[in-house]
């Protein structure tokens, strides 16, 4: 049977023991300190509304004319601000 830690190398579990040995934590609190204190926090969570986002959405879909490109889609065009 095959646990995580046969998968990690000799050398990443070090730097792990020597961190959490230099702040002063166990390995597995140094770990647990890494990750989210809740599985939802791995999600974004949006700073607005669904109706809202649907409103921005359609305001900056509402437009008269669109003007068209000129450019040729050339190295220049495309990096004009820089090199």
């Amino acid at each position: 049977m095959s646990t995580t830690l046969d998968n990690i190398k000799p050398e990443t579990l070090a730097r792990i023991e020597r961190q959490a040995h230099f702040l002063g934590l166990s390995a597995d609190e140094y770990l647990r300190r890494l990750l989210p204190a809740e599985e939802q926090e791995l999600a974004l969570s949006p700073d607005i509304s669904d109706d809202e986002f649907v409103k921005d959405m359609a305001e900056f879909a509402d437009v008269d004319s669109v003007t068209s490109y000129t450019g040729s889609y050339s190295r220049e065009d495309i990096y004009f601000d820089h090199d």
